[in-house]
């Protein structure tokens, strides 16, 4: 039998949560678009959808994706499903030389999402918000990931950020 890392007590992955402060009347221009920047969101584990939702604090994989819940759309992570070698293996490391220009499978990613619309509704009457990320795993992935895949811990990232554009960029 399968020694899977889970959470004993569901067999959901944990949602992603974090609180952002932005004062969307303070902006010098209005934005003409606005993004959420996922940064180097690691990819080793299991593959899944990541579905985002803003200002709904109370998200859980139940919830609707809908806007009216807070939904502004989903990425899809596409993951290795744990290491497959040795002990050092899966190690991110710097190229061995100049020339080889052969990259490292598991260097993070950077992960982009429009939330123009939501933002700016959002924003009409808050200062600081939520961003949640709900994680729905690939089907299967209890039976296609290594014995060492944490399909409860699935969102791993350095960092979120917002980034707003001007009509003129």
């Amino acid at each position: 039998m399968r020694k899977i890392k889970s959470n004993k007590k569901t067999s959901q992955p944990k949602i992603y949560s974090e609180t952002k402060k932005l004062d969307i009347s303070k902006l010098e221009n209005e934005f003409y678009r606005a993004d959420l920047i996922l940064h180097k969101l690691h990819h080793s584990g299991p593959s899944y959808e990541g579905k985002v939702f803003l200002n709904n604090p109370s998200v859980s994989h139940e919830t609707p994706s809908e806007p009216q819940h807070g939904y502004v759309g989903s990425f899809f992570v596409f993951g290795h499903g744990g290491c497959l070698g040795n002990i050092g293996h899966c190690d991110i490391l710097r190229p061995r030389s100049r020339f080889n220009m052969i990259p490292n499978q598991l260097i993070p990613e950077t992960i982009s999402l429009n939330i123009t619309n939501r933002l700016r509704e959002v924003g009409k009457s808050n200062k600081e918000f939520t961003i949640s990320i709900v994680p729905e795993l690939a089907s299967g992935s209890e039976t296609v990931c290594q014995e060492d895949a944490d399909l409860y811990n699935v969102i791993k990232l350095d960092r979120i950020s917002i980034e707003t554009y001007d009509k003129d960029q």
